[in-house]
């Protein structure tokens, strides 16, 4: 059985915090190389852990906090998806070097769930030597004018914090729009707890999202693809783009909102591993 930890790396703002979960043990033969995890916004490395010890079985799993989320320390400034994507790199070789994977490790998988999913294909189209297969949830693919808007409306979203709590109220209404209505009020509060510790800065990763040409990187992956699409807030515009990847196939959940990494953790697991070891 896989034991997921802790640990930090340097990173370029500091240090970046990761979770990662060993292939099984000496009793198991290591399948496929390293599977990168990659979160969604405002979150952390913590969404992935229902899933990161049965992938683990044949493979070492790392989920990383994107650098100004979770633990990992952030720029003081909005980054960008590039950004995020080079500091994701350049933390898998740093990995290698320290023996944390093993110093032979030249290719690695990745898996992202909606910002995480740009980040993973900006690692695909910018770094193909580099990655071999990847896996996505949900596609914020936008035209640039959605974009422009959205970025223009984030502020109205995601209220500075201020006396009144206006912010706190916005951002509870959110979570309780988004989530499936099976995730326990607990967990919504944990993960409201989670964003509101990230002040101001909460939705910079957005802003990276909306000033990114998705479009454009997916039409230049050539690697396989997994587009795995729950019945979230981005369901019907995943169903649209998706073929833009010339190497990708899409898996459909209907019924699920967020939380389906706990909701359907068995179906999600088979897919995934069947994906990554043909």
């Amino acid at each position: 059985m896989s034991t997921i930890t802790r640990a930090y790396a340097p990173g370029p703002f500091g240090q970046l915090h990761y979770r990662i979960a060993p292939y099984g043990g000496p009793d198991t033969e290591e399948s496929g190389p390293p599977l990168l995890c990659l979160h969604q916004t405002p979150s952390h490395s913590a969404d992935w852990l229902p899933i990161m010890a049965p992938l683990a079985k044949g493979r070492t799993v790392i989920a990383l906090d994107t650098p100004g989320y979770g633990m990992s320390d952030g720029p003081d400034a909005p980054s960008t998806i590039e950004d995020y994507a080079a500091t994701a790199d350049a933390f898998m070789a740093r990995l290698a070097q320290d023996g944390v994977l093993p110093a032979d490790t030249q290719s690695y998988d990745v898996m992202g769930f909606h910002t995480g999913s740009l980040v993973a294909t900006e690692l695909a189209q910018s770094r193909p030597e580099r990655v071999r297969r990847v896996v996505v949830f949900g596609l914020a693919a936008y035209p640039e004018d959605i974009r422009q808007t959205k970025l223009a409306n984030l502020r109205g979203a995601f209220p500075e914090p201020g006396a009144d709590l206006a912010h706190v109220e916005k951002l509870w209404s959110i979570i309780g729009t988004l989530s499936d209505p099976r995730i326990t009020w607990e967990d919504r509060h944990v993960s409201m707890a989670e964003c509101l510790r990230l002040g101001s800065r909460m939705p910079w990763g957005y802003i990276a999202v909306y000033r990114y040409d998705f479009l454009g990187a997916m039409a230049k992956v050539s690697q396989p693809v997994l587009v795995m699409n729950p019945e979230d807030d981005l369901w019907e515009i995943t169903r649209r783009t998706s073929p833009l990847f010339a190497n990708g196939q899409r898996v459909d959940i209907p019924g699920v909102a967020h939380g389906v990494l706990k909701l359907e953790t068995t179906r999600v697991v088979e897919t995934i591993t069947g994906f990554l070891d043909p």
